[in-house]
């Protein structure tokens, strides 16, 4: 693959005028407040006491549980702390959830890793994200749809191999953004207007908001959810004059139409159209806050970015004797527009050789889904879920750069075409012993059916398959204190190079894991801890050559063995009924163990090199204070403190130092609020300290984003 190593990670989208009039409309509706039911998709928050923390219940193996009676590590947000921490993108988030980390170039560019089972390459994700049932990470593994925080319910974050419950992408986990439900019997809703100041850069304006009315009562509901961004950059690029080049102009709207006819049935319409466009494609940024300055002209031809994208589904769902059928049916459509550039920096080792070069990329990809499951219902001795998965996804990329090395320049052309089609049957069976032992085992059959098309017409083909089990079990020590222990299988498809080079096998991961969770001290302090070892077979890494005239040519292989060490937990202690205090933390060591390498073969990599993307230590306390500025006037107070270590890249590649590492993190936020006469007035400060700090280890080629200048801002909004 000719150029640098990040060219296939942007997205595109555009807006309906439909739904823009639609969800205009609906914003318009002002009614008092209410709260609704919500259906048993939806999670529940449950407090027997003022003084007690929340029981939280979410859906994450496909069925309603209790989080603590889940037998994996599960980080569960909830609208309110996403809102509280002003976790707006998929970035914001991986500073509050331990272990979870990006490979992050700007808005709509991004891996998602968790635990250490980390690399930038590959035919699929090694996270998997959705939204609600709908699978949103596409083929190639860095085709991720740019989900914001808009009328969010909870996102919840799985640990370890997920393949025996979702069926995509899920060797290391998997994210889930789980969006609010129309309500079947009032009108509600909210609306709220958000400005911004970035410390020496722009503003941002934001309006968003909400609204659900109950077209046929008890039976017919729409919801209606959308946002409107603009501004709010802070890169410069003085020597083209652009001012915060790296301003966005957001729309996103959804509509979802919930029918229940009967109590035994129900069915969900969703529809999300999305568009962002800024005059950057990415977010690479030097210390004084400028984009790197490249030294040819061309490059004041780059394109802005335009990412665009839908999302469909529909999912229905049916009670039996048995149990819940559920049908989910999507389609995902990404557009992506950019520009990528490589700049060769002071941290190469190009002896005073000028190299670099940009990408013009145009990306689109769909994706059809379906899946049909049977789950359990109640509770019986027998939990179950079982069911079956398609996809069928296609992705073209065409790339038209220029490379500049040593005085030359030399235009080149890049296309890669790509399909999958994969099927897989799964089932998670457990059964209850006693009252406080369950058991179970769950297992998938996997086949990935992989093309890929290069420029010239040159097809590759290949079939990956499959079996992945699980074990688990689970003890109640009391009806709110389990402990359970977690074996599970992760997998991933092989891929393909550039034509005339050899393609790349599967990746396979075994994790072992012990946790426990709980609700104790008369139910003011909910605990998750779980310490895990994973083995990662068959690794991959990317290397590089310079494949004259073409420019850089990057080649990924499997490397060898890799063993992750990891121990994680998230404390909430409701200290009194206005006090919170909650702490998250997760410490990950891994190395490469074990290299496989044939005659005369060598690698970038070594036996002891540690992990990439993966840092030792991160962790997240935060504080929440309820009071009264006066009679009837409620407020809070949030102040929240996050931090991680280093993550480091390791490479021997050409023009390359073998070790790149980023900088430690940490940010201090802080949000206050008040509430009077209906209307919720709330100031808010971001890296309160104005951090400027490297946020990804790739900077020898000037491919990093940092941490976004301290921001002060202000939002009013309004529940009806």
């Amino acid at each position: 693959m000719t150029s640098r190593f990040f060219k296939a990670t942007k997205g595109s989208v555009s807006v309906h005028a439909l739904l823009s009039v639609m969800v205009a409309g609906g914003l318009l509706s002002s009614v008092a407040v209410t709260a609704h039911a919500q259906t048993e998709e939806a999670a529940a928050h449950v407090a027997d006491k003022t003084n007690d923390v929340i029981e939280v219940v979410v859906t994450s193996q496909k069925r309603r549980q209790r989080q603590i009676d889940v037998p994996v590590a599960v980080n569960v947000l909830s609208a309110e702390t996403l809102e509280k921490r002003n976790i707006q993108t998929v970035q914001d988030l991986s500073f509050s959830v331990p272990g979870l980390i990006l490979r992050y170039d700007g808005p709509g560019s991004s891996q998602i890793f968790l635990r250490g089972a980390t690399n930038i390459r590959g035919s699929d994700a090694l996270v998997s994200s959705y939204m609600d049932d709908t699978p949103v990470t596409l083929t190639g593994g860095f085709r991720q749809v740019d989900l914001r925080a808009l009328d969010l319910d909870r996102v919840e974050v799985l640990k370890g191999p997920q393949g025996t419950l979702y069926g995509q992408g899920a060797m290391a986990g998997t994210v889930r953004f789980i969006t609010r439900n129309p309500s079947l019997y009032t009108v509600d809703g909210f609306i709220r207007a958000d400005i911004s100041s970035i410390d020496e850069g722009d503003t941002n304006s934001k309006v968003s908001g909400a609204v659900s009315l109950p077209l046929i009562k008890g039976t017919l509901g729409l919801r209606l959810a959308g946002a409107y961004e603009s501004g709010g950059g802070w890169i410069d690029q003085p020597g083209l004059g652009i001012k915060d080049g790296n301003n966005q102009d957001i729309y996103n709207l959804r509509a979802k139409l919930l029918w229940k006819p009967t109590d035994d049935f129900d069915m969900t319409f969703t529809a999300t159209t999305y568009s962002m466009k800024s005059r950057f494609g990415l977010d690479y940024e030097n210390p004084d806050r400028t984009r790197p300055v490249p030294v040819s002209p061309d490059y004041d031809l780059l394109p802005s970015r335009h990412d665009r994208s839908q999302i469909l589904n529909v999912t229905a769902n049916y009670k039996t004797g048995i149990g819940r059928l559920t049908s989910s049916t999507s389609f995902v459509e990404l557009d992506r527009n950019y520009a990528t550039t490589y700049i060769a920096g002071p941290k190469t080792t190009s002896a005073g050789i000028q190299n670099e070069g940009f990408d013009g990329i145009s990306d689109r990809a769909q994706q059809f889904t379906q899946e049909i499951r049977l789950t359990s219902e109640g509770s019986g001795p027998w939990q179950y879920t079982i069911g079956a998965f398609y996809k069928d996804a296609q992705g073209n990329l065409d790339d038209k750069g220029v490379s500049y090395y040593a005085g030359g320049t030399y235009p080149f052309t890049y296309r890669k075409y790509d399909t999958s089609r994969s099927i897989s049957a799964f089932a998670d069976i457990g059964y209850k012993i006693t009252d406080k032992l369950l058991i179970g085992a769950g297992i998938r059959s996997f086949k990935d059916d992989q093309t890929a098309t290069d420029l010239a017409g040159t097809e590759q083909k290949a079939t990956f398959d499959s079996i992945d089990p699980r074990v688990y079990v689970t003890y109640a020590l009391t009806p709110k204190w389990n402990l359970y222990g977690n074996i599970s299988k992760g997998f991933r498809s092989g891929g393909f190079n550039s034509a005339g080079l050899p393609a790349y096998d599967p990746e396979k991961l075994m994790n072992y894991e012990l946790g426990t969770k709980g609700i104790v001290a008369d139910g003011k302090v909910r605990f998750d801890i779980a310490a895990y070892y994973s083995k990662y077979d068959d690794a991959l890494r990317t290397g590089q050559f310079f494949n004259f005239p073409a420019g850089y040519v990057s080649y990924t292989r499997n490397i060898g063995e890799m063993e992750i060490k990891g121990l994680e937990g998230t404390i909430d202690w409701r200290v009194t009924p206005a006090l919170t205090l909650s702490a998250n933390a997760a410490y990950i060591d891994g190395e490469v163990t074990k290299l496989n390498l044939g005659a005369g073969e060598t690698t970038n990599f070594q036996v002891g090199d540690g992990l990439d993307y993966a840092p030792k230590f991160s962790s997240t306390i935060a504080a929440d204070y309820s009071f009264n500025w006066a009679t009837n006037v409620p407020g809070f107070v949030h102040v929240d403190y996050v931090y991680r270590d280093k993550t480091y890249a390791t490479d021997n590649s050409i023009l390359i130092p073998r070790t790149q590492s980023s900088d430690r993190i940490n940010l201090l936020n802080a949000r206050v609020g008040v509430t009077w006469s209906e209307i919720t007035a709330e100031l808010y400060v971001t890296n309160l300290t104005n951090e400027n700090l490297l946020v990804d280890p790739y900077d020898a080629w000037q491919q990093s984003s940092r941490t976004k200048p301290r921001t002060v801002g202000v939002s009013l909004s309004r529940n009806f």
